[in-house]
């Protein structure tokens, strides 16, 4: 006995192609197993799917609308391997409005990063809250390279391209899931991120652009400050990679 797909998905014999694929997408949301772990809506999730599979293609659901059903009739099997298979896309769709693997590879992060905020705790006394102060603090962090300026080269040397991940900055894989072949991507272990190398690194920052150090500050306390304020000194903080902006 056929299947009935268009119970499965809930909708009329008659509905359109985009009241199809609504169905399709509410259902997703719901029985999806990154969403319900529950086993006995991972099986309804794949019978939702494959039913979303027959209808959106026309010649399977002529079929079914003549009484007769595709997936038994050499039409081929549920639509998990990735070939043909019309609802993946709409899974994405579904879950991250319309984002898919096609939007196209992201840029390289680069190797210039800004620096992290450096946060010293330190007491004062009454008096010193109520009429201000100026304390010398010593904080351990990251200054630019003076060999370097922040470069990472050493000498005239250039970066380059990575060679791993062909300037891209990160790395793609297909794994094998219930849905097919996933394409999932990573940072580039070779470069970080960077999309570029150091073939010939400054001899002391190894090609960071900074080093540790603990330099001396001395941010102003401001008359009246209270308990747990802070109090900013610009660009004091750690030197980002590559000499970036400090925090």
């Amino acid at each position: 006995m056929a299947r009935d797909y268009y119970g499965l998905l809930g909708v009329a014999k008659n509905a359109t192609d985009q009241e199809i694929k609504r169905a399709y997408r509410k259902l997703a949301r719901e029985l999806h197993p990154d969403v319900n772990p529950d086993e006995a809506a991972q099986a309804k999730f794949k019978e939702v799917s494959t039913a979303y599979e027959v209808l959106s293609d026309p010649e399977k659901r002529r079929i079914v609308d003549m009484g007769g059903d595709p997936l038994e009739s050499g039409g081929g099997g549920a639509g998990f391997n990735g070939a043909g298979f019309g609802g993946l896309g709409d899974v994405f769709e579904a879950f991250f409005g319309g984002m898919s693997g096609t939007t196209g590879a992201r840029k390289p992060r680069g190797r210039v990063q800004p620096g992290a905020d450096s946060l010293i705790r330190t007491r004062l006394s009454l008096a010193e809250c109520a009429v201000g102060v100026t304390k010398h603090l010593t904080v351990d962090t990251a200054i630019l390279c003076d060999i370097c300026q922040g470069s990472g080269t050493n000498g005239n040397s250039k970066p380059v391209r990575c060679e791993t991940c062909g300037g891209a900055g990160e790395v793609q894989s297909v794994q094998r899931s219930f849905l097919g072949q996933v394409l999932t991507s990573r940072p580039c272990p070779t470069c970080r991120g960077a999309g570029e190398t150091i073939p010939d690194p400054c001899h002391k920052c190894g090609g960071d652009g900074r080093v540790r150090a603990r330099p001396g500050i001395a941010p102003p306390h401001t008359a009246g400050v209270a308990n747990g304020r802070r109090v900013g000194a610009a660009a004091q903080g750690e030197v980002g990679p590559g000499g970036g902006h400090a925090g």
